[in-house]
């Protein structure tokens, strides 16, 4: 997930994307939650489950005002087991380097989350997650 807040899909398709922001999507409300680079990712009112998906800018789009409340919550994970918040508040060794922020709507999903984008990282060993500590961000 990046951190531009959907500035290339501002740019290149004049539109008022941002995380946040309400949309009706192809005649679903929906809520924009990630910048997905060329595609906002967006989470349909409707998913009891609350998956963020891809979507083009401008297809069947029309934007609205910027939401209340979000359907997710913003999480810092931190990824490496030898640190704690501690560590980080006070910038120890490398231990902000691990943090990792994620949208999700629980602890255990932002740990999954988290090491979904560092799976490379672990060698697809799921275990490492059972190290990940996780506040809200």
């Amino acid at each position: 997930m990046s951190n531009y807040n959907c500035d290339y899909v501002r740019r290149t398709y004049d539109v008022p994307a941002e995380i946040g922001r309400r949309v009706i999507a192809n005649g679903e409300p929906v809520v924009i939650m990630a910048d997905r680079g060329h595609y906002i990712g967006v989470i349909l009112d409707s998913d009891p489950k609350k998956r963020i998906r891809n979507y083009h800018p401008t297809w069947e789009m029309q934007y609205g005002e910027m939401a209340e409340k979000l359907p997710l919550k913003q999480w810092e994970v931190l990824a490496n087991g030898m640190y704690d918040w501690d560590d980080v508040r006070y910038m120890l060794g490398d231990a902000r380097h691990y943090v990792q922020r994620v949208w999700a709507a629980t602890r255990s999903q932002a740990k999954y989350r988290a090491y979904q984008e560092l799976a490379e990282c672990f060698n697809d060993d799921a275990t490492a997650m059972l190290t990940f500590k996780v506040r809200a961000a």
